[in-house]
């Protein structure tokens, strides 16, 4: 399992890198679940991590926004893919088939982030794994509620990776998620999993902690490595 860290500057992106993370993500925690960093601020961390020559993947939020909001979305999601990102994450609220069907289209990788506060949305998962992206992913709206394991239940958990991978997708599992939980995310088997304020001083909107980074990184694996691969 692949380890997602997300960042708010270029200096938190090379310490995350640095530290061992496999995929790196441009988000503001302080403007929500979603939030989005400035535009110069995405750009400076692919041309950080870029001019580094880390080799990491790199994604970037467009926000939160209002149900029905499909045009802003969308042009917050081209302005986000010509800062040079490597996938476009865009918040899919249950229902709201017309922003999925509308991202399809996009010439650049968005990777749909269902958001799992109010249950999972079959009909909406099964439209998704139909159309052309390359990953799915689960996330939650308010981190107040506990973490993506409080709000939807393990075998919920993993009837969505099961069937997002069934269809030759990545999947990705994010919301509050803590060491406490690798345990958990090592049974369900997704391809990455998400963190933030595991790997902060205090709070999400803390500072980024390149030893806390580290630390889950080998926790990640221990917990995800077959016992025989690891005695080899």
């Amino acid at each position: 399992m692949k380890l997602l860290v997300s960042v708010r500057s270029a200096g938190e992106a090379l310490a995350a890198a640095g530290a061992g993370a496999d995929f790196i993500d441009c988000k503001e925690p302080s403007a929500g679940a979603l939030g989005a960093l400035p535009l110069v601020t995405v750009q400076a961390v692919v041309e950080a991590l870029r001019a580094a020559r880390t080799g990491r993947p790199i994604s970037a939020t467009v926000g939160d926004f209002a149900p029905g909001a499909l045009q802003a979305v969308l042009e917050r999601a081209a302005a986000t893919a010509a800062c040079g990102v490597d996938y476009v994450k865009v918040g899919i609220a249950p229902g709201d088939a017309a922003l999925l069907d509308a991202l399809a289209q996009c010439r650049f990788a968005v990777v749909p982030v269902f958001i799992a506060d109010d249950g999972l949305d079959g009909a909406l998962l099964e439209r998704a794994l139909a159309l052309p992206f390359a990953a799915l992913m689960l996330d939650t709206a308010d981190k107040a509620r506990g973490s993506l394991f409080d709000v939807l239940s393990e075998a919920s958990l993993r009837g969505f990776v099961e069937r997002v991978q069934s269809a030759g997708k990545l999947c990705g599992l994010s919301g509050a998620l803590g060491t406490r939980h690798l345990p958990q995310l090592a049974r369900l088997g997704s391809d990455f999993a998400g963190f933030r304020s595991a790997v902060c001083e205090g709070s999400r909107t803390g500072a980024l902690d390149a030893e806390r980074v580290r630390r889950l990184r080998d926790d990640l694996r221990a917990a995800t490595t077959p016992p025989l691969a690891r005695a080899l």
